[in-house]
């Protein structure tokens, strides 16, 4: 009876190891092969609108607003802050820190056509973990700002 307990066990061990491996195996090639078109264009979402607040457009190396931000009167400036001497553009999140809505700060590089989220303000600063992307999205549930990319063989125009 306890020799069929330790097969079992070994036989468990080994399910999951393999099952580890694979998943770990398609998480790589996902990440190196998902996303191999250029992107032409990052488009940045503010809450649950559909319509970007602010395209990054690397094909004319450009990056355009949209709409502002709909902030409360005490917080000062108008947001998005586009900083294009900076490569940087600041919204203001939704995550709060003693009752004070924290901002994003967004680095764009046209050369390599890449976001990155610099500064953030959240539960364990998860966002700017997320690293430097040229593809993947790159998501901010607790400020709720999302980066998607798309890729087109056309010139983007608006």
């Amino acid at each position: 009876m306890e020799l069929k307990k330790t097969v079992q066990k070994k036989r468990d061990i080994l399910l999951a190891a393999i099952l580890f491996v694979v998943l770990g195996g398609l998480f790589i090639l996902f990440r190196l092969f998902a996303f191999q078109e250029e992107a032409s264009t990052a488009n940045i979402y503010y809450g649950t609108s559909n319509e970007p607040i602010v395209t990054i457009d690397f094909v004319n190396y450009r990056v355009i607003s949209h709409y502002n931000q709909n902030v409360p009167n005490e917080y000062e400036g108008v947001f998005p802050i586009i900083d294009e001497n900076n490569r940087t553009i600041t919204l203001l999140g939704d995550y709060q820190v003693n009752g004070v809505r924290q901002i994003v700060v967004i680095r764009y590089d046209f050369g390599r056509k890449s976001v990155q989220i610099i500064q953030e303000s959240s539960p364990n600063n998860i966002c700017s973990r997320e690293g430097e992307s040229t593809g993947w999205p790159l998501i901010c549930l607790p400020n709720r700002i999302r980066v998607e990319f798309e890729s087109s063989d056309e010139d983007f125009t608006v």
